[in-house]
């Protein structure tokens, strides 16, 4: 079996392994995986000869289950009476036993149990009968028999296979792999492919020193979950995310094809046709063989030069860092390729099957030192402690949990995003008991500095004034270099002149400040936005207190008064046609009940002198109405025609206007 020689883990759950080892003529390498990871390994397997021979091909075990693959084979073994019950289930095939140092061929024609009797005692005993020179059969205990052995290649190869799916079935549903290389003499193989693994972790240690920069070491948390031990392996862990899927390569596939029925025709003579002369080109077998891509032998994978076959592997690059310490020698080259990043550790590791590992890749000093953040949506009353410091390792840092230290002592934790090489960063670590912040909100709203109209609408803008005065309270013997995080409205601007200083970054949502806090003394800081509070007043709505209220605060000027009180006028207009027209709608609602009222008297009346006279009455009545409902609904009609005419004229206008002015 070929051992691992290399390993590179990755952040997005995938493993790639590289394995080689000497081979000698012709060979066939066994490989065992999960059925889980067939999948990955059909995709990825790569298999080189590096010197002068060739893989010939690749078999892998079916995925169809082991009481499936047993149907397929022509004999069983039992737990017990193995060769009797074996041979037995060969009748007809020619094999050759060895009986006291004697070879006898023939064909089996059974087994047969003979019982013997010795007193009280009786003894069974298992026979082989064979036909031997095709005419005599003769009987041979089975204890007596040295070996037997089969004549038929085609049973040995039942055999062989039956054995090779029963010690399968025992390795916890691991699935065989086979590389078959051929050659002459000793060779090296290299095998490489991707199967799933647990994602690599890391975790850092900083040591804080007054005196000097402080000191940043590193560790990778690998997990070895395979059953194979990991010995004295390259080791290399790559961050970032490379797309990578499953698909499913293992399972067989099939296709349904149609089928074509058998169409029935007479049988005919075929006839005699005259055949073309066709000249054919001389073609050497030298022509005839045409060579595969660079590095292929016809019907078989070939090896490309050692050396190029040492490129296939994942690329490597970039001069090698060392950052040693007397204490923890660190080697690790990192290489970064488009948006990955790697650490190659340089000294082998070994990691047992079923156990993980702690390996260094990194400790070096870096730029930085102790400082306090606040940011109130974290701790409002006190800031944190953190390490102000600069990723001068020249390495990009994985995110991953930093431990703290301080004159050899615990002061803290925290986590580390992803850092790019010379990106600064804080890293928050405790709370800062020794500092007091307290926050007083101060809000003012300005007059108005910016009038408008559009589209029938006055807007007023007014600054809205926000400012934070930030009380620093230093309680320690020590200065403090204390960043502040001012959360920031978006669309606002910060007010420099009404602002105690610059932020020295702007984050998503924070403006961050540095503030020097002296020891034993209290600090105000104050941050200072202005930002604009639009009010909204319809046109339509406007009374001439409204308009002169504007004139005098100079929000419009002496036309635009003109043009409101015209508009005001032509709204006063449209007013008094709704109001007339909903009078005369009332009138003639009142009409048409009257009109009811006189009919149904009307039904109600006999043929009486007096009947007939207020009959009479009744129908003067109608008639008056019928003439006043007439006039009514032609005075509505003008009406309505006039608003309709008014309203159009006052939205035309009110559209058109236009006015701004800063105040």
């Amino acid at each position: 079996m070929l051992p691992i020689t290399r390993v590179v883990l990755y952040k997005h759950g995938v493993g790639y392994f590289e394995r080689q080892g000497p081979v000698r003529d012709v060979t066939a390498i066994d490989l065992h995986f999960k059925a889980s990871e067939m999948n990955d390994v059909l995709k990825s397997l790569t298999t080189l000869d590096l010197d002068s021979g060739i893989v010939s091909s690749i078999s892998y075990e079916s995925v169809k289950p082991i009481e499936r693959q047993l149907d397929d084979v022509a004999v069983r073994l039992d737990d017990t009476h193995v060769v009797s019950r074996l041979v037995a289930q060969v009748k007809g095939a020619r094999v050759a036993i060895d009986v006291a140092g004697r070879t006898i061929e023939g064909t089996v024609l059974g087994t047969e149990e003979i019982e013997r009797r010795d007193g009280d005692v009786t003894t069974s005993t298992h026979r082989l009968a064979l036909l031997v020179g095709g005419a005599t059969v003769q009987s041979y205990d089975l204890l007596e028999l040295r070996s037997i052995s089969f004549s038929e290649e085609s049973l040995r190869k039942d055999l062989q296979h039956l054995l090779d799916i029963l010690i399968s079935s025992k390795k916890k549903d691991l699935k065989k792999l086979t590389i078959y290389a051929s050659g002459e003499g000793e060779r090296r193989l290299f095998v490489s492919y991707i199967v799933e693994a647990p994602v690599w972790k890391t975790s850092y240690r900083l040591l804080l020193d007054e005196k000097g920069a402080p000191l940043l070491q590193g560790w990778a948390l690998v997990d070895n979950t395979q059953d194979e031990d990991w010995e004295n392996v390259r080791l290399s862990l790559v961050a970032g995310l490379p797309i990578s899927f499953v698909h499913d390569l293992y399972a067989p596939r099939y296709k349904r094809r149609p089928t074509v029925e058998v169409k029935e025709e007479a049988a005919y003579a075929p006839p005699q046709l005259e055949g073309a002369v066709e000249e054919y080109e001389t073609v050497t077998m030298a022509q005839a063989y045409r060579p595969g891509p660079p590095g292929m032998a016809p019907g078989a994978f070939a090896a490309p030069a050692p050396a190029a076959a040492f490129a296939a592997a994942p690329m490597t690059g970039a001069a090698m860092r060392q950052r040693m310490q007397a204490s923890a020698p660190v080697q690790t080259r990192t290489v970064e390729v488009g948006d990955l990043f790697e650490y190659e550790i340089k000294n082998p590791v070994t990691v047992k099957r079923g156990q993980s590992a702690l390996v260094p890749i990194l400790q070096s000093k870096v730029e930085g030192k102790r400082v306090a953040v606040y940011n109130p949506e974290v701790r409002a009353k006190n800031p944190m402690s953190a390490v102000f410091f600069k990723n001068t390792t020249g390495s990009t840092l994985e995110g991953g949990p930093v431990t703290v230290l301080e004159d050899t002592s615990y002061v803290g934790e925290s986590m580390l995003e992803t850092i790019k090489p010379d990106e600064e960063k804080l890293v928050p670590f405790s709370v800062e008991l020794g500092c007091v912040v307290t926050v007083d909100p101060q809000s003012e709203l300005r007059n108005v500095s910016h009038s408008r109209i559009v589209s029938g609408y006055l807007y007023l803008t007014r600054y809205r004034m926000e400012r934070r005065v930030y009380v620093v309270t230093n309680k320690s013997p020590r200065a403090l270099d204390l960043f502040l995080d001012h959360r920031f409205t978006h669309g606002w601007e910060l007010l420099e002149s009404e602002t105690d200083g610059k932020p020295v970054e702007r984050t998503e949502n924070f403006y961050r400040f540095r503030i020097e806090v002296p020891p034993n003394k209290t600090t105000r800081f104050t941050v200072t936005e202005r930002g604009d509070q639009t009010e909204t007043h319809a046109l339509v709505q406007t009374s001439r207190d409204d308009v002169a209220l504007w004139l005098q605060n100079r929000w419009i000027d002496e036309h635009i008064r003109q043009v409101l009180l015209s508009l005001i006028e032509l709204q006063a207009q449209v007013a008094d046609l709704a109001r007339r027209i909903q009078q005369r709608e009332a009138s003639i609602a009142e009409i048409f009940h009257n009109q009811e009222r006189v009919r149904a008297n009307l039904q109600a009346l006999g043929v009486s002198p007096d009947e007939r006279g207020l009959r009479d009455r009744y129908v003067s009545e109608l008639s008056f109405d019928e003439d006043r409902l007439k006039d009514l609904r032609d005075e509505l009609r003008r009406d309505k025609q006039l608003k309709d005419s008014l309203e159009h004229d006052l939205r035309e206008r009110l559209g058109s206007l236009a006015f701004q002015s800063a105040l």
